[in-house]
C-alpha cells in the first residue's frame, strides 16, 4: 500500500509559504535520502579540492629532481578516488531518488487535490490544464531537485577551493575571484525578467495541452465536421506562439550564460598573467600555480552548472506554483466541524426553499420545495435547464445551496460526512461515466468487495446480463476509455447497475435509461418497480415510461415548482406537464392485437406540434439582448476565443454558467499577481516564428525517420553544432596556454611570453563569450524550430487516424505522446544536446591532444579505455530497457490521472476517492521504482568512468613527475597533460546530468515515429481514383452487402446489410440497445471503412471522396453532444466558424433552441464550460442540433440525438427537422418510437442483420420485431387528445 499522502499545503486563512521553502519542505520529508545525497555530494565533490594541493607537492618536488613521496602521493590519490567513487555513487543514487520521491508525492497531492474539489471547482476545472501540471511541471521539478545535491557538492567545492588558495597565496586569489561578486549580480538582474518570461512560455504550453486533450476527447465531433484541418491550424497556432514565447526566454537566456562562463574563465587567465609573473619572481613555486590553474579551471564546470540551474529553477518555479495553486484549492463544499448521523430505516428527502445557482445573482433554483417521504419514488420533470439535474446534484451535495436546506432524513445534508451522506445515495448521472477497466469492475466501482453472485444479481436488474453474457470475455470484457466502446443505452445499463450494487438507501436517478431502447427500459422498469419497493428514489425523467414507476410526480420550470401530485392529477389540472409529455403519438393503453388477425391494432399517428411560440425574427436576424457585445459580426470559434469565453466572457462582456473562475483562475494556471502579468507585459514581443524552408509541418511521415526530421533545421543545426565545436575548443585551449606560459615564460623567465599568452586567454574568453551567446540562440532555435514540426506533424496525424486508434488508445496516453514525449524531446534538445555535445567533444579533443603532446604519457592515460568501453556497452543496455519500462508505466499514470479527473465526480458520488488514490498512488509508485532502477545504474557508471579519470591522473602524475625529475619531460608538458586530464571530469560530470534527459527523449521519439507510422484506417483514395464532392449531395444512399467487424472483434457488428436510401427520404433505425444502430450511422460518417461490401452515396463509393470534404455536407449529432470550451455561440458555429450572428441565431431558431438560449445568462455568449459542462444535457443536445443544423447538411445523421429532451421539446425539435428534413436525407437512431413513427421508413436491427423494414402502419401490422418493440413502448402514449397548446396560451 502506498505511504500515506503527505501535504505542504497551508492551513485555510493563511498565507502560503514561497516555493523554494514549500519544495525543501518535500525534500526534508524523506529526510535520510536528502540529508544523504546532501551529505555525499557535499563530502565527495569537496575533495577534489585536494588534488591540486597533492599535486603541487608531486610536481615542485620533481623540478627539484626529488621523487622521495611521489608513490605515496599516487597512493593517496588512487585512495581519495575510490572514496570519491563511493560518495558518487551515494549522491547520484540517492539525488535522483529524492527528486523522484518529490514528484512522486506531488503528483499525489495533484490527484488528491482533483478528487476533493467541489462542483464549482469542477465546473472550472480544465482536464488538459490539470494534466499538464500533472506532466510536464512535475518533470521539471523533478529534473530541477536531481541537480541540487551536485550544486550543494559543487558549492562546497567553491568553498574549499577558495581556502585552499587563500593559503597558498591570499593575493592570488583575490584576483583570480574578483569578478564571482559581478557574475552574483548579473545572475539575480536575469532572473527577475527571465522568470515571467518562463512564466509565460509554460502557459502556452499548458494551451497547447488543452487543446490536444479537448479535441481528442471530443474527436468525433471533430471528425462528424470535417474539421480536422481547421484543428490542426488552430494547434499549429499554439505551438507557434509557444516557439515565440521560448525563443524569447532563450534570447534572455543568452545574455546570462555567456557571463557567468566568462567571468571565471578570466579568472583563470588573470593566474596566467598575474600568477605567472609571481612565479617568474620566485614569490610562488611551479606547483602552486598548477595548483591555482587547476582550481580556477574548476571553477567553469560550476559556472555552466550554475548557468544551467538558473534556468531550470525558472522553469521549476513556474511548475512548482501552478502545481501549488492547485493542490491549495480548498473545495467550498467541506465535512462538518460535529458531523451528525442519519437515522436507521427508510428516510426521506426534502429541499427547503432552496435557492441556488451557479454563478452569483442567477438563480438555478428558486425558492424549490419539495418532498419525497421515506420509500416514495418522486419523479421530477421539467423543460430543459428547468434545474432538473441541479436537483440531483445537490442531493450528493457537490454544491450547497445559496439559501434553504436540502435534508435527507430530516438532517441537514451540510451537517453529515460527505462520505456518510454519499455512502447512503445511489447516484444515475445523465451521462453514463465507465472507466477504462472490465464491466465487472465497473459494476462493482462503489463495492470493491462485492461477490460475483451479487454482481450478476445487479447486472440482471439493470439489464446488462442480455448483452454481456454474448460478449467473448463476458463480464471481464474492457469497456475502453468512457465506455465509449460499448453503445450509449450499455453503458446506461452498467451505470445503472453500479448504483444498484451499492444498495443504497436513496436512488437518484438523472434520467437513467434516455438511451435505452424501449424493450430494455420495460425490462429494467419492472426490476426497478421491485427493487424501489421500500426505498426513497427521485427520478428525473423525461420519458412517459419513467413516470410508471413514480408515487408522485414533481414538475418544475424556469427554477420554480409548478405542481406536484399524481400523473392522474397532473395530467387534469397541470397544463405544462401535459405540453411536457406530448409525444405526437396518441397511444392508447388498453388498445391490443387484434389477436384473430395476428395484427396489431395501430394507434393514430397525430402531427406535430409546432417546433416553438410563433416568434416574430428581428430586423437582420439578430435579436440584440442574445448578443451582449452589441455589434453583430463574424464569430471566430477557435481555440482562442473558447479561451476568452472560458475566462469570463471577457470579449463578450457576458457572464459564464457553471465554469468559474475559468482556465486562469483556480485551475487554470498559478494565481497570476498583477506585478507578474506586468512583468510579462513589459517583456519585448515574443514574435519569432518558426522557419522550415517551405515544409508543411502537418504533411504526413509514414516513412519517419531522424534525419528526416532533422532536415528543415539541418543547417540551423550544422550551425549550431560548429558553435558548439568552438566552445570546446576554447575550452581545450587553456592547458595549451598555460603549457606556453609554463615553458615559454615561466621557466624561461620571460614576461613578455607571459603578456601573450595572457592576451590570447582574454582573446579566447572574448570570444568564447560571443560563440556561447550565439550558441544559446541557435540551438534554441533549432530545437524549438523541430520541436513546433513534431507537434504539428503529430497532432496533424492524429486527426487522420481512424476512430478506431481512439477507441483502443486511452486519451491519456495521447496525452503522454504529445506531452511527456515531446517535451522530453524539447529538454534534451533545449539545454541537453549542446552540453553533451560539448562534453563529447571535450573528451575526443583532450585524447587527441594528449596524443600531440605526447604519445607515451598518452598511451598510460589512456590505458583504461578498454575498461570504459565495455562498462558503457553494458550500461547502454540495462539503462535502455529501464528506460524503455518506465515510458510504459508512466503512460499508465498519465492516462489515469486524465480520466480520474474526468469522472471525479463519479468517484466522490460513490466514495472512492480513498481508493482511486491508492490505485493511482500504485501506478506512480510503479513507475517511480523503474526509474530509480535506472538511477541506480546511472549511479554506478558515472562514477566508475571517473574513478577510472582517476586511475589515469594518478598514472600520469606518477610517470610524469619521474620523467620530469629524470628530465625527458619539460613542467609545461607535465602541466598541460594534468590539466588536460582534469578537463576530463567535468565532461563526465556533465554527461550524467544530461544522460537521463538524453534515454527519456530517445526513448519519446520512438513512441512519436510510432504513432507518426501507424496507418489510418480510413485512407484516402489514390489520385486516380478520388471523385469530387460536389457543391451540394442529392442524399441517395445505399449500402450493398455491408458486412463490419471492429478491430480484434470476431462477431460481427453488421452482417450482410442491404439498404437503399431515396434522396430526401428520413430512415428510423430501431432494434434493442447493441443491435448495430450506431455501427450503422459510424459508417456512414465514414469513422470506419466497411470491411466488405459497398456504401454508395450519389452512386459513388464514399471511399472515394476526400475524407473531409465529404463530412462537410454532412450533419452529425452523436449520442453524447460534446461541447468545446467557449460560448454557446461558437459551438453553433463549430462546423462553419465564419458564419454570422445571424446565420447562428437562425439555426438555434430552426432546431427550436431559441428559447433555452433566451433562458440563459449570457445568451449566445454564455460560456459552456469543458465539455459543455456548464450546461443541461438537454441544453447541450440542443446546441449540438443547432450546430448540425448551422452547416446546412445534405445528410442529416442523428444517434440518439434527442434522448435527453423531454417529449414536447423533442417533439418541437422533430417538428422543425421534419420542414427542414424536406430536402435532406436523414438518418434518425431512434429508442422512443414516437420518434421513429414519424419517420418515412424504419429500419429494425437485430444482432447486424436488418431485421424487417417498412412504414410505421406496416410494420405494425406486420406484428414482429418493431410490433414487439412499440407494445414494451405503450408504456409511453401521447397525453389525451384534448393537450392545451400551452406555448400558444402564454404567448395569448
Amino acid at each position: 500500500m502506498p505511504d500515506p499522502l503527505p501535504t505542504t499545503s497551508p492551513a485555510p486563512g493563511t498565507r502560503p509559504a514561497g516555493w523554494l521553502r514549500r519544495l525543501t519542505r518535500e525534500c526534508l520529508r524523506h529526510r535520510r535520502v536528502t540529508v544523504g545525497a546532501l551529505v555525499a555530494s557535499v563530502f565527495g565533490v569537496s575533495l577534489d579540492a585536494a588534488g591540486p594541493l597533492l599535486t603541487r607537492v608531486a610536481v615542485d618536488d620533481a623540478v627539484r629532481g626529488v621523487t622521495d613521496v611521489l608513490l605515496p602521493i599516487v597512493l593517496a590519490i588512487l585512495g581519495l578516488a575510490l572514496v570519491r567513487f563511493t560518495a558518487s555513487f551515494l549522491r547520484r543514487y540517492l539525488a535522483g531518488r529524492m527528486a523522484l520521491d518529490v514528484q512522486h508525492d506531488l503528483r499525489r497531492q495533484v490527484f488528491a487535490a482533483v478528487q476533493r474539489l467541489d462542483g464549482r471547482r469542477q465546473d472550472a476545472l480544465r482536464t488538459g490544464q490539470v494534466a499538464s501540471r500533472a506532466i510536464t511541471d512535475l518533470q521539471q521539478v523533478q529534473s530541477l531537485l536531481s541537480m541540487v545535491p551536485l550544486t550543494a557538492g559543487t558549492v562546497a567545492l567553491v568553498i574549499a577551493s577558495v581556502a585552499a588558495m587563500l593559503w597558498l597565496s591570499p593575493l592570488l586569489t583575490v584576483v583570480s575571484l574578483i569578478m564571482l561578486p559581478l557574475a552574483a549580480y548579473i545572475t539575480s538582474r536575469t532572473r527577475r525578467s527571465l522568470f515571467p518570461a518562463t512564466w509565460s512560455a509554460q502557459q502556452r504550453a499548458a494551451d497547447v495541452a488543452q487543446q490536444v486533450e479537448e479535441t481528442v476527447t471530443g474527436v468525433r465531433v471533430v471528425k462528424g465536421f470535417g474539421q480536422e484541418t481547421r484543428e490542426v491550424g488552430t494547434l499549429e497556432g499554439l505551438a507557434r506562439r509557444l516557439f515565440g514565447e521560448r525563443m524569447r526566454a532563450a534570447r534572455m537566456t543568452a545574455r546570462l550564460n555567456p557571463v557567468l562562463l566568462a567571468l571565471p574563465t578570466l579568472g583563470q587567465v588573470a593566474v596566467i598573467g598575474i600568477g605567472g609573473l609571481m612565479a617568474v619572481r620566485g614569490s610562488i613555486s611551479l606547483g602552486t600555480f598548477l595548483a591555482f590553474t587547476t582550481y580556477v579551471a574548476q571553477l567553469v564546470g560550476p559556472a555552466r552548472l550554475v548557468g544551467s540551474l538558473v534556468v531550470s529553477a525558472q522553469l521549476a518555479r513556474a511548475g512548482v506554483e501552478r502545481v501549488y495553486d492547485l493542490v491549495d484549492a480548498e473545495p467550498d463544499v467541506q465535512d462538518p466541524p460535529a458531523p451528525r448521523a442519519l437515522p436507521a430505516g427508510p428516510v426521506g428527502v426534502e429541499l427547503d426553499a432552496v435557492r441556488f445557482g451557479y454563478e452569483p445573482g442567477r438563480p438555478v433554483l428558486d425558492g424549490v420545495t419539495l418532498r419525497a417521504e421515506p420509500g416514495e419514488t418522486l419523479a421530477v420533470v421539467g423543460t430543459a435547464g428547468s434545474g432538473k439535474s441541479t436537483v440531483a446534484l445537490l442531493l450528493p451535495r457537490f454544491y450547497d445551496p445559496w439559501d434553504g436546506a436540502v435534508r435527507i432524513g430530516g438532517v441537514d445534508v451540510r451537517e453529515l460526512r460527505l462520505r456518510d451522506l454519499r455512502a447512503e445515495l445511489g447516484v444515475v448521472f445523465e451521462e453514463a461515466f465507465l472507466f477504462s477497466d472490465t464491466i465487472r469492475a465497473n459494476i462493482a466501482y462503489g463495492r470493491p468487495d462485492a461477490s460475483e453472485e451479487e454482481i450478476r444479481a445487479a447486472a440482471a436488474a439493470a439489464q446488462v446480463a442480455t448483452f454481456v453474457e454474448a460478449l467473448p470475455e463476458g463480464y471481464d470484457t474492457q469497456v475502453g476509455e468512457r465506455g465509449l466502446t460499448l453503445s450509449g443505452g450499455q453503458r446506461q445499463r452498467i451505470a445503472l447497475a453500479r448504483a444498484l450494487l451499492t444498495d443504497p438507501r436513496v436512488l437518484v436517478l438523472d434520467d437513467a435509461t434516455s438511451a435505452v431502447d424501449t424493450a430494455t427500459e420495460s425490462a429494467i422498469h419492472e426490476a426497478l418497480r421491485e427493487l424501489t419497493a421500500g426505498r426513497t428514489t427521485i427520478l428525473v425523467a423525461h420519458r412517459r415510461s419513467t413516470l410508471a414507476l413514480a408515487d408522485r410526480i414533481a414538475v418544475l420550470d424556469a427554477g420554480r415548482v409548478v405542481d406536484v401530485g399524481t400523473e392522474e392529477e397532473l395530467r387534469g389540472r397541470c397544463a405544462l406537464f401535459r405540453e411536457l409529455l406530448a409525444t405526437g403519438a396518441q397511444a392508447h393503453a388498453d388498445e391490443e392485437p387484434a389477436e384473430e388477425a395476428g395484427t396489431v391494432a395501430e394507434p393514430e399517428v397525430a402531427p406535430l406540434p409546432a417546433a416553438a411560440p410563433a416568434v416574430a425574427v428581428p430586423a437582420g436576424g439578430v435579436t440584440p439582448e442574445l448578443w451582449p457585445e452589441a455589434a453583430a459580426g463574424e464569430v471566430e470559434s477557435d481555440r482562442a476565443v473558447r479561451a476568452a469565453a472560458e475566462q469570463g466572457s471577457a470579449r463578450a462582456g457576458g457572464p459564464q454558467a457553471r465554469t468559474g473562475p475559468g482556465a486562469s483562475g483556480m485551475v487554470g494556471g498559478i494565481a497570476a499577481t498583477p506585478e507578474l502579468l506586468d512583468a510579462v507585459a513589459r517583456l519585448k514581443p515574443a514574435d519569432e516564428t518558426p522557419r522550415l524552408g517551405g515544409i508543411d509541418p502537418a504533411a504526413p511521415d509514414p516513412g519517419f525517420r531522424l534525419a528526416r526530421l532533422l532536415r528543415p533545421v539541418r543547417w540551423t543545426l550544422a550551425l549550431g553544432m560548429s558553435l558548439v565545436a568552438l566552445d570546446a575548443l576554447a575550452t581545450l585551449a587553456f592547458p595549451s596556454v598555460a603549457r606556453f606560459a609554463v615553458d615559454g615564460g615561466i621557466t624561461a623567465g620571460s614576461t613578455r611570453i607571459l603578456l601573450i599568452a595572457t592576451l590570447i586567454g582574454i582573446g579566447i574568453v572574448l570570444a568564447d563569450a560571443l560563440v556561447v551567446a550565439a550558441q544559446t540562440v541557435v540551438t534554441a532555435r533549432a530545437g524549438e524550430s523541430l520541436l513546433y514540426l513534431l507537434r504539428t506533424r503529430s497532432y496533424a496525424h492524429l486527426q487522420r487516424l481512424g476512430l478506431d486508434y481512439y477507441e483502443r488508445e486511452l486519451s491519456g496516453r495521447i496525452m503522454t505522446r504529445m506531452t511527456t514525449d515531446v517535451d522530453a524531446l524539447s529538454t534534451f534538445l533545449q539545454t541537453g544536446l549542446a552540453q553533451a555535445v560539448v562534453s563529447l567533444l571535450t573528451l575526443v579533443g583532450v585524447a587527441v591532444a594528449l596524443l600531440v603532446t605526447d604519445a607515451e604519457l598518452a598511451l598510460v592515460a589512456l590505458a583504461v579505455l578498454p575498461v570504459l568501453l565495455v562498462a558503457t556497452v553494458v550500461f547502454r543496455r540495462l539503462s535502455s530497457r529501464a528506460y524503455a519500462e518506465a515510458r510504459e508505466r508512466v503512460s499508465v499514470v498519465n492516462a489515469d490521472m486524465q480520466e480520474n479527473v474526468t469522472g471525479v465526480r463519479v468517484a466522490q458520488a460513490f466514495v472512492r476517492e480513498e481508493r482511486s488514490a491508492e490505485a493511482f498512488g500504485a501506478r506512480s509508485d510503479a513507475y517511480r521504482r523503474t526509474r530509480i532502477r535506472a538511477q541506480r545504474y546511472i549511479a554506478t557508471y558515472f562514477p566508475g568512468v571517473a574513478f577510472l579519470s582517476d586511475v589515469a591522473q594518478a598514472a600520469v602524475l606518477g610517470v610524469g613527475a619521474a620523467r620530469v625529475a629524470a628530465g625527458d619531460l619539460t613542467p609545461g608538458v607535465l602541466t598541460a597533460f594534468l590539466l588536460y586530464l582534469g578537463l576530463f571530469f567535468s565532461p563526465v560530470q556533465q554527461l550524467s546530468q544530461v544522460f537521463d534527459g538524453y534515454q527519456q527523449a530517445r526513448i519519446g521519439l520512438l513512441r512519436i515515429a510510432d504513432l507518426l507510422r501507424t496507418p489510418t484506417s480510413v485512407p484516402a483514395a489514390p489520385d486516380s481514383d478520388a471523385a469530387v464532392v460536389p457543391q451540394r449531395l442529392r442524399g441517395e444512399v445505399e449500402l450493398r452487402g455491408i458486412t463490419f467487424r471492429y478491430p480484434g472483434v470476431e462477431q460481427p457488428a453488421l452482417a450482410d446489410v442491404n439498404l437503399r436510401v431515396r434522396p430526401g427520404e428520413t430512415i428510423a433505425l430501431v432494434g434493442a440497445t447493441g443491435a448495430g444502430k450506431s455501427t450503422m450511422v459510424k459508417l456512414l460518417a465514414r469513422f470506419y471503412d466497411v470491411g466488405e461490401g459497398e456504401l454508395l452515396v450519389d452512386g459513388v463509393d464514399v471511399r472515394r471522396y476526400p475524407l473531409e470534404g465529404y463530412r462537410r455536407r454532412l450533419g452529425f449529432v452523436p449520442q453524447e453532444p460534446h461541447l468545446f470550451t467557449g460560448d454557446v455561440a461558437a459551438n453553433i458555429a463549430y462546423g462553419r466558424p465564419g458564419a454570422t450572428q445571424a446565420e447562428i441565431e437562425a439555426a438555434a431558431r430552426a432546431v427550436g433552441a431559441l428559447e433555452m438560449i433566451r433562458a440563459l445568462p449570457g445568451g449566445f455568449r454564455t460560456a459552456v464550460g469543458e465539455r459543455g459542462q456548464g450546461l443541461s444535457a438537454g441544453q447541450r443536445q440542443l446546441v449540438a442540433l443547432a450546430r448540425a443544423e448551422l452547416v446546412d447538411p445534405d445528410v442529416l445523421i442523428f444517434d440518439e440525438a434527442t434522448a435527453a429532451l423531454d417529449p414536447a421539446t423533442e417533439a418541437a425539435v422533430l417538428a422543425a427537422g421534419d420542414r427542414l428534413t424536406a430536402r435532406r436525407t436523414a438518418f434518425v437512431v431512434a429508442h422512443r418510437l414516437a420518434t421513429a413513427a414519424a419517420s418515412d421508413r424504419i429500419v429494425v436491427l437485430h444482432a447486424g442483420r436488418i431485421a424487417e423494414e417498412g412504414p410505421h402502419a406496416e410494420l405494425l401490422a406486420a406484428d414482429g420485431r418493431y410490433a414487439a418493440l412499440w407494445r414494451a413502448g405503450e408504456l409511453e402514449p401521447a397525453a389525451d387528445a384534448e393537450t392545451e397548446d400551452l406555448s400558444a396560451a402564454r404567448s395569448a
